[in-house]
């Protein structure tokens, strides 16, 4: 009867399972064609990118790199909207997917565009934090972590830190095989903190021996060599020197193939060889590299040096005695600008909010047609054989739960039915020998075995017991077994992140026969002074139990008297923690290690 069902149930299960796995597969094909379509049309972005987080969690997709990547590109997207508040909080979202170590390009540069963005935006305790994060993923000695300490130091123009992060860095770039082309990128910049530190005479020197091994340098290094060679020299008045090292920037930048700023680069250059012969009153021939420079700026020139090229222009005309009129329509030129500007950003967020609000509009139509799907396909896969499964499999699992309750309720009784007669009697017969000699002790150990019994007769008709009773039953079976053995041992109990008092519920009558092993059988022929020790741990679903004695230890293998006395309790924690109890020799002592893992509940029901 039963052997039918089982094998419908699995073929049921299997065709199930084919399909979710094609489902999966044609989910992640999904993902992957929006992740990929997601920038070709800005508009569409955010659609796209919440069509995949709808998907994610519809499906329960649990890959953190489909998460991250898609955090980050919603991160781009606000980025380029100049949403920054959204944009920042997608950033940091992707990085904190990654987790113990660096594994992918990917994880990397959620880490770099993120720090970026944050310096970007002036938020420097950000930038520490994600630094000290990344650290924690790599090393201190990481020459990254070491470039984002120093930028970030720089960019609060506290230079005399981010001199010795430079420092750091340079000398974990040294340990880096090809790192050449980095590290003299880091020799310029650290030129620029001893400029700024008031040692010119150590950072001309460091840029001079740059100079002498110019052969050596690429073209991007000697852009950035002799670009700030030429504002060093500006700043000192030597303004036709300056010139010389602004042209000879510009040279090598234009040799540059791939740069995504070298438009931006070369109006700034025009813009500072102009002001350069302004200050050489040369106006002619600053007026060619002003005019130059303006050319470029409808070439994804940034808003800064537009307005810097602006007041270059103004100043020149003024300077030069020009009409009023032209003077004039610099002036006018320089307003438009900003008012253009102004217009464009007030333009872009008010486009932004009504797209946000269609796209909004859209996920949740998409939503309800998701989920009106996915309970359409559901019933049709299932329908009527999952019903049968379900009645099948929940009539089999009750039957199953009420057989082994049964069976763990008639263990239970007989562990707490035990108690043994050996030392019930010899208990009885200790007490008799000392009525005749010390009455009073002998009434107070009477009083302690009466407690003991009315103990372990009143928790024989409970199934949890709180774990102060247990341990009082425990004091008053060891003050009785002391009676009968003085001097013997001595016994402790040790918590371990809980307290007597604490309101857990064990099943009764567990350690006690552990203990009671130990003094018959392993504290028995013994000529020193015995010792037990208890030691209850909180786990998260159990309590870790341990009880060690210094006796004799197990002498053989087919010594089990000691082992074979525990099954009964072996067989009940088996059946409740699924974890069997560990009885073994001390490795460099006398005595032996019992331990095992008891059930407990935060209530007695």
């Amino acid at each position: 009867m039963l052997k039918p069902l089982f094998c419908y149930i699995g073929l049921s299960i299997f065709i199930f399972s084919c399909t979710q796995k094609q489902d999966e597969k044609k989910i992640l094909s999904e993902i992957k064609t929006l992740h990929k379509k997601a920038f070709k049309n800005i508009d569409s972005t955010s659609f796209k990118l919440n069509r995949v987080r709808t998907l994610v969690k519809k499906h329960n997709i649990l890959s953190d790199s489909i998460k991250a990547k898609n955090d980050y590109m919603f991160a781009n997207y606000f980025k380029r909207k100049s949403i920054n508040d959204s944009a920042s909080i997608y950033f940091h979202k992707a990085k904190d997917y990654v987790k113990d170590h660096l594994k992918k390009r990917n994880d990397f540069r959620y880490y770099d565009k993120a720090w970026n963005f944050h310096l970007e935006q002036g938020k420097y305790g950000d930038c520490f934090a994600i630094a000290e994060k990344y650290k924690a993923l790599t090393s201190e000695n990481d020459h990254y972590y070491q470039y984002m300490i120093e930028n970030t130091y720089k960019a609060i123009k506290e230079y005399g830190k981010a001199l010795r992060h430079n420092k750091l860095q340079v000398k974990a770039l040294s340990k880096i095989r090809n790192s050449n082309h980095n590290i003299n990128e880091a020799l310029i910049i650290r030129a620029q903190y001893l400029f700024e530190l008031s040692n010119k005479e150590r950072g001309f020197y460091l840029l001079d021996s740059l100079r002498q091994i110019e052969k050596q340098l690429n073209n991007h290094t000697k852009h950035n060599l002799y670009r700030d060679y030429a504002v060093r020299k500006y700043q000192d008045n030597n303004f036709k020197e300056a010139l010389i090292f602004f042209k000879k920037g510009i040279y090598y930048l234009k040799k540059i193939k791939k740069n995504a700023t070298k438009k931006n680069e070369i109006a700034g250059l025009y813009n500072n060889i102009s002001n350069a012969y302004i200050k050489l009153k040369e106006f002619n021939s600053a007026r060619i590299y002003i005019d130059s420079a303006i050319v470029l700026t409808n070439h994804g020139v940034k808003t800064n040096t537009i307005r810097s090229i602006l007041k270059t222009k103004l100043k020149l005309d003024f300077l030069s005695n020009k009409e009023i009129d032209n003077i004039n329509n610099s002036l006018d030129s320089l307003y438009s600008f900003q008012e253009n500007r102004y217009n464009q950003k007030i333009k872009t967020e008010l486009l932004d909010l009504k797209t946000a609000t269609e796209n909004e509009r859209k996920i949740l139509a998409e939503k309800n047609e998701l989920e009106i799907k996915s309970i359409k396909r559901f019933f049709t896969l299932l329908g009527v054989s999952l019903l049968i499964i379900s009645i099948g499999f929940l009539f089999y699992k009750q039957r199953k739960h009420n057989f082994e309750k049964q069976n763990l309720l008639m263990q239970q009784r007989l562990l707490r039915l035990q108690m043994n007669p050996h030392f019930t009697f010899n208990t009885l017969y200790a007490i008799q020998n000392t009525i005749e000699e010390t009455p009073k002790l002998a009434t107070k150990y009477l009083l302690k075995f009466s407690r003991l019994l009315r103990l372990i007769l009143e928790n024989s008709t409970q199934n949890y017991v709180q774990l102060s009773e247990e341990i009082e039953a425990l004091h008053k079976y060891i003050d009785l077994q002391e009676l009968r053995f003085p001097n013997r041992f001595d016994f402790e109990i040790q918590l371990n992140d809980i307290d007597e008092d604490d309101l857990i519920f064990i099943p009764p009558m567990l350690i006690q026969p552990i203990i009671e092993n130990s003094i018959e059988h392993g504290l028995t022929d013994i000529n020193y002074k015995g010792k037990i020790q208890l030691k209850l741990s909180l786990l998260k679903n159990t309590l870790a139990c341990t009880i060690e004695d210094n006796g004799k230890g197990l002498q053989n293998a087919k010594d089990n008297s000691r082992i074979s006395s525990t099954k009964l309790i072996s067989n009940y924690l088996k059946k409740t923690t699924k974890k069997e109890i560990i009885i073994k020799n001390k490795t460099n002592e006398n005595g032996v290690i019992v331990s095992f893992e008891i059930p407990f509940k935060l209530t007695e029901k």
